[in-house]
Order: C-alpha cells, then sequence, then structure tokens
C-alpha cells in the first residue's frame, strides 16, 4: 500500500475543496457518503447517501465484532471485499446526485469499518490497536484521487486514546451559534461534545455509556420489525421500572471521570442483570430507553461545573430518531431545549461524517489539530495519505 504522510501540495492550496466522506457505521448501520463543497471556509452539503448492510454482511460482523465467535479467513476476505465495494457503491451514489462539473471530489476521507479497538497483550495492557475493514488503496485507484484514512490507528500511534478527529469540525459546526453548546451522537455508544462558541473551546468531549446498543438487544427480544425500534414507537407503549433504572443506572463504568471511551461491548452485560428479569419484553425495552438519556444526563451533571446554562442540547446519530429516547433526554434536561441537527440543515445520521470532512478541511487549512490527535510529536496527528 503506497503511502505518504504529506497531503499533496495542490489539496493545501485549493480553498474551494470538494470532500467526499465515507464512513462506515456501526452493526445495525452501513455506509454513509457525504460529499461537501467548502467555499473559502464556507460549507455546503452537495450530496448524502446512506447504504445499509445487507444481511450477510451485518451478521458477520455482529460475529467479528460482538460475539468473537470465530470466522473462516474466507469470510473475512470476502466481508473485506464487499465492504470496499459497499464504499465504491456509496462514493458513486453520492457522486452521480451532482452536476458533472462537481461530480470530482479533491479528495476521499475514509473511515474503515472497525472491527475492534482495545487494549492488547498478555495482561491486555500493554497497547491499543484496532482491527478495520476496506480498501483504502482501492478507493484510490479507481476513483483517481487521494484518500486520506487509518483515522483511529494513526490517533492510537500518535500517543491518542484512539477517536475520530472532531474539534474543528464541531467549531465550524457551531460557528453561528451563541454560548455554549452541546453536540449528543446517539451511535451504538453515546458520545457528547460541550463547547464553548464564544471562546472557541472544547470543554470536554467523551462517551458517557450506552447509544442503540442495549435497546436493539431489547428490540430484538420483543420481535420489533427489524430487531429494531426505530422510532421508539415499541419502548413508548411500556413502563419504565423506577427501582430497576437507578439500580442500573449505579454500574462502575458510568462513575468513572471523563474522558472515557466504550466499545459495543462495553454495556453487554448490564442485561444481564436479574432485576430486569422480572419485566415483560416491552417494559425491558422501555427501562433501556430511560437508561441511556439516564446515563448521558448524568454524566453532564457530574462532568460540567460552569455556572452558565447551555443553550441547547443537538441530537445526531440513529438514536435520534428514537422519539421515546428524545422525550426522556428532553424531560431530564429540561430546560436546554433538545433539538436535532436536522435544524442545523445536517441529515441525523450524516453528522459525524460532517465533522470529520470539516475537520480535515480545517487541517488542510494549516489550523493545528488539538490535543485529542496525540502526544507523539513524530507521528502527523491525523491520518495516513493513500495516492491513486
Amino acid at each position: 500500500m503506497q503511502m505518504t504522510a504529506q497531503a499533496p501540495a495542490r489539496l493545501k492550496r485549493d480553498r474551494k475543496r470538494r470532500i467526499l466522506v465515507l464512513s462506515a457505521g456501526g452493526i445495525q448501520s452501513g455506509i454513509q457518503a457525504l460529499y461537501i463543497g467548502m467555499n473559502n471556509g464556507d460549507w455546503s452539503i452537495l450530496s448524502n447517501v446512506f447504504s445499509p448492510y445487507p444481511k450477510k454482511v451485518r451478521e458477520l460482523i455482529e460475529q467479528l465484532n460482538e460475539t468473537q465467535k470465530p470466522v473462516k479467513l474466507s469470510e473475512l476476505g470476502w466481508l473485506e471485499y464487499k465492504i470496499s465495494m459497499l464504499f465504491l457503491e456509496s462514493a458513486t451514489t453520492a457522486l452521480a446526485q451532482t452536476p458533472k462539473s462537481l461530480s470530482k471530489p479533491s479528495v476521499v476521507v475514509m473511515n474503515k469499518l472497525t472491527l475492534w479497538k482495545g487494549p492488547t497483550g498478555e495482561n491486555l495492557q500493554q497497547s491499543n490497536w484496532d482491527l478495520t475493514l476496506g480498501d483504502a488503496q482501492f478507493i484510490a485507484s479507481f476513483m483517481n484521487t487521494p484518500v486520506l484514512t487509518n483515522f483511529i490507528r494513526h490517533n492510537i500511534l500518535a500517543g491518542g486514546p484512539g477517536i475520530l478527529p472532531s474539534f474543528s469540525g464541531n467549531l465550524k459546526i457551531a460557528g453561528d451559534m451563541a454560548g455554549i453548546n452541546i453536540f449528543l451522537n446517539i451511535g451504538l455508544v453515546s458520545r457528547i461534545h460541550i463547547i464553548d462558541t464564544s471562546s472557541s473551546e472544547l470543554l470536554f468531549e467523551s462517551d458517557t455509556g450506552p447509544g442503540t446498543v442495549l435497546i436493539d438487544k431489547c428490540a430484538r427480544e420483543a420481535h420489533c420489525p427489524d430487531g429494531i425500534d426505530r422510532d421508539g414507537t415499541l419502548s413508548s407503549k411500556g413502563k419504565v421500572n423506577t427501582e430497576c433504572l437507578e439500580l442500573l443506572a449505579q454500574e462502575a463504568w458510568f462513575k468513572k471521570p471523563s474522558p472515557k471511551q466504550a466499545s459495543v461491548d462495553s454495556f453487554c452485560f448490564i442485561l444481564e442483570n436479574t432485576v430486569l428479569d422480572k419485566l415483560n419484553s416491552v417494559d425491558r425495552l422501555a427501562t433501556v430507553t430511560a437508561l441511556t438519556a439516564k446515563t448521558i444526563y448524568d454524566f453532564y451533571v457530574r462532568e460540567y461545573t460552569l455556572n452558565l446554562l447551555p443553550e441547547t442540547l443537538w441530537v445526531s446519530g440513529g438514536g435520534s430518531n428514537n422519539f421515546a429516547l428524545i422525550d426522556y433526554l428532553s424531560a431530564y434536561f429540561d430546560p436546554i431545549p433538545v433539538k436535532s441537527v436536522e435544524k442545523l440543515g445536517i441529515p441525523a445520521d450524516m453528522k459525524v461524517p460532517l465533522t470529520l470532512g470539516l475537520t480535515v478541511d480545517a487541517y488542510l487549512n494549516g489550523i493545528a489539530v488539538p490535543w485529542e490527535s496525540g502526544n507523539n510529536p513524530k507521528i502527523d496527528p491525523l491520518a495516513n495519505w493513500v495516492l491513486p
């Protein structure tokens, strides 16, 4: 694989870039393709496409990422191939939605599918690494466009915790806002950013606890269509068991201080708690949905110490479509208004790729990447370049 540590010079000079972001989501998600037009710092969404994973892809991802059951090498090879083709199909579909004069991106930003991320070594403490799928060289060569990729792995190598760079992108999105704003992305795991726009300061960012991972598991047990309580219809019919909710919210992980990170399987043990056994499947789903909202709010209360009330809680990710979950969040955070990022003209499931794309644009403009990208000065702090 041909790598270079430096961005092509023409990209740095160009202030009217077109950035195609390809981002792989979790098990119940798919490939997000977001095409962004930049014009001297201003941005616009040219097109966006969401391509759900086919059933066999979902099953293999779950087998590898969640259950850790062994798979054949041929199945792993097929999955790598299929994910690469899904990336390409999503890219070509997104570009086909734009005029021909705009259909050539300046750069492709590729967030690969992460199968696993965590500590390695004999004591599981010696180092961190990630396992990803998606062939960036294939995308670069087919599209004849430089690709920037391996963000999480490069972050680990740079001494960081293994996260996607996001600060510059979030700050750009919050550019015209007043005061302090909360950005909450609810994927399988919930992650929060709190930004003071008056000082252009990231107050903190961290995972807060489960997003939809436990909700999805309970939805499958309750026989929801497609195994997802997508809009919260079923959970809204259940009754939250307050005693059970309070007990589950006392788990040790939730008490850890910011910043912290979670993986898809960090919270699966919660569903094994015997206090849930007395609940029927619908009440269990309602209680677990409320748990996601409560752990987000409890984290905010512990970590946010300023006297100034934030202006808005902006919600994105698949969980933002769950109206029951949003109702719980609104009740907990009152009087802070809870709004979807769609109010900002951002598709709810495109916030993460948009933030990543805007961060890359700032990076190409020479804006320094903050502490989130690690502390190893020998490593370029953002990602790896793959050239056609």
